[in-house]
C-alpha cells in the first residue's frame, strides 16, 4: 500500500482505502479508529520505530594456502663497551715521582704509566736482602761444621775398628778399646748436631729469602704498568702527589681495552629461550652495519629487568666504547609456512590442531602445527599444499 500524506499541519495519512489521523476528532479526512483493523493500526503506529530488515551477511570466502619462507626476528638496543675496564692504583704510601701517560694514551702491555717514590719500601727491601745474604752465609758455615764433624767421625770410627781388633788379639787392653768406642760415639753425636744445625740454617735462609722476596714485590707496587694493550681514559695522578695508605689503595688511572669491543644486548624474557651462543646477529652501530654472532649468553634472567645479557666480540671496528645502536637477530626460521587467520585453526580434544580445506564433494581436515601468532594470523606448517582453499 502506498502512503499518502493528507495534511502537513498534523499527522494525517492515507493508506489505500483507509485514512488515519492522530487528531481525528477535528480532522475531516480521517475515519473513525474503530473502522481500522486493530492489527493494521498497531503496525502502522510502530512502523517508523522498527529496524529495517536486512539479509544475513554472506559467509567469508575460502582462503587460498600460500607457502613461503618465514622467520621471526627481533631488533633490540645494543651498546658497545670496552672488553676490559679496570682502575689502576697502588696500596703503597709515597709520592708520585713521574707520570708517563695521560688520557688517550695508547699503551702496550707492560708500558709504564707512573712511578711512586717510597723510601720505606726501598729500605725494607735492602734490609731483607741483607738478612737473606747473612742467612745464606750461615748455611755455608753450618755445612762446613758438618763436613768437619763427619771427618772426625770417620777418623774415630777407623781408630775404634783398629783398636777393637787389637783388643781381640790381646795386644791392647779392653780399656783402650772402650775409650776409642766412646770417642767414636761422641763424633757421631757431633755429626748429628751439625746436621741439625745445617737444617736450621737452611730453614732460616728460606725464611729470610721469603721476606726479601716480599719486600721486593711490595716495591714493585711503586711502578704502575699497563696490564694489557689499551687506552688510558682517566688520570687522577699528578707529579708530587702524596699517596696515603688506605684499605683500598689510591686509584690513579682508568684503563680500557678497546679492541675487541664487547657489545652487550639485553634479551627480553619472551625471546630468551630462543637465544644461544653462536647465533647470527646484525649490528648497527655508529652508522655502520656489522655481521657477527653471539659470543656468550648469560643464561639467567635478571630479577629486576627480566632480561638475559648476551655479548658479541667485535674486533677491528674502530668504534668508541659507549656507542649505542641496534642488534637484529633471527629467533626462529621456517623454510615453508602458511599464514592463515587464527579463526580458521581448530583445536581438537587431544590438543592437536587442524584446518578444514575444500575437497571434492565437501571438505576434509588437515592436521597442522601452530608455531606462533602474529596479530590475527597463525604461522602454520603441516600437510598443507599450496593452492588449497581453507574454509574459515
Amino acid at each position: 500500500m502506498k502512503k499518502e500524506i493528507l495534511s502537513n499541519k498534523h499527522p494525517c495519512w492515507k493508506f489505500g482505502p483507509y485514512r488515519f489521523c492522530l487528531e481525528q476528532e477535528r480532522c475531516v479526512h480521517a475515519m473513525k479508529t474503530s473502522q481500522l483493523p486493530p492489527v493494521f493500526l498497531v503496525s502502522l503506529i510502530a512502523a517508523p520505530f522498527l529496524p529495517a530488515q536486512t539479509s544475513p551477511p554472506p559467509p567469508p570466502p575460502p582462503i587460498p594456502v600460500v607457502l613461503a619462507p618465514w622467520e621471526k626476528t627481533v631488533t633490540l638496543p645494543a651498546e658497545a663497551a670496552p672488553y676490559f675496564r679496570i682502575t689502576l692504583g697502588t696500596p703503597v704510601t709515597g709520592w708520585v715521582e713521574t707520570v708517563k701517560a695521560d688520557i688517550g694514551s695508547e699503551l702496550k702491555k707492560g708500558d709504564l704509566l707512573a712511578e711512586i717514590r717510597a723510601p720505606e719500601l726501598v729500605a725494607a727491601r735492602d734490609a731483607r736482602a741483607e738478612e737473606a745474604r747473612a742467612a745464606e752465609q750461615g748455611v755455608t758455615g753450618a755445612m762446613a761444621l758438618l763436613e768437619s764433624a763427619k771427618a772426625e767421625a770417620t777418623a774415630a770410627e777407623s781408630e775404634f775398628t783398629r783398636l777393637r781388633q787389637l783388643s781381640s788379639a790381646g795386644t791392647v787392653t779392653t780399656k783402650v778399646s772402650d775409650e776409642s768406642e766412646a770417642r767414636f760415639a761422641a763424633a757421631k753425636a757431633k755429626v748429628a748436631e751439625a746436621e741439625a744445625g745445617v737444617a736450621s740454617a737452611k730453614a732460616g735462609a728460606l725464611a729470610a729469602a721469603a721476606r726479601a722476596t716480599e719486600a721486593a714485590v711490595k716495591l714493585e707496587y711503586t711502578r704502575l704498568v699497563a696490564p694489557y694493550d689499551g687506552r688510558v681514559v682517566a688520570r687522577r695522578a699528578e707529579p708530587g702527589d702524596f699517596l696515603a695508605t688506605s684499605s683500598e689503595g689510591a686509584d690513579l688511572f682508568t684503563f680500557e681495552q678497546t679492541d675487541p669491543l664487547r657489545v652487550r644486548i639485553h634479551i627480553p624474557e619472551h625471546a630468551a629461550a630462543l637465544t644461544q651462543a653462536g647465533q647470527a646477529v646484525t649490528l648497527k652501530l655508529g652508522g655502520r652495519e656489522f655481521k657477527a654472532e653471539l659470543a656468550r649468553v648469560s643464561g639467567s634472567l635478571d630479577p629486576v629487568t627480566r632480561t638475559v645479557t648476551a655479548e658479541v666480540d667485535l674486533s677491528g671496528s674502530g668504534l668508541l666504547p659507549g656507542t649505542f645502536g641496534t642488534a637484529t637477530m633471527t629467533l626462529a626460521k621456517l623454510e615453508s609456512a602458511a599464514l592463515l587467520p587464527l579463526s580458521a585453526v581448530r583445536t581438537e580434544a587431544d590438543g592437536s590442531r587442524s584446518v578444514l580445506v575444500a575437497a571434492e564433494g565437501g571438505e576434509k581436515k588437515v592436521p597442522v602445527t601452530l608455531h606462533t601468532v602474529e596479530g590475527l594470523k597463525a604461522v602454520l606448517t603441516g600437510d598443507l599444499v599450496a593452492g588449497q582453499m581453507v574454509l574459515p
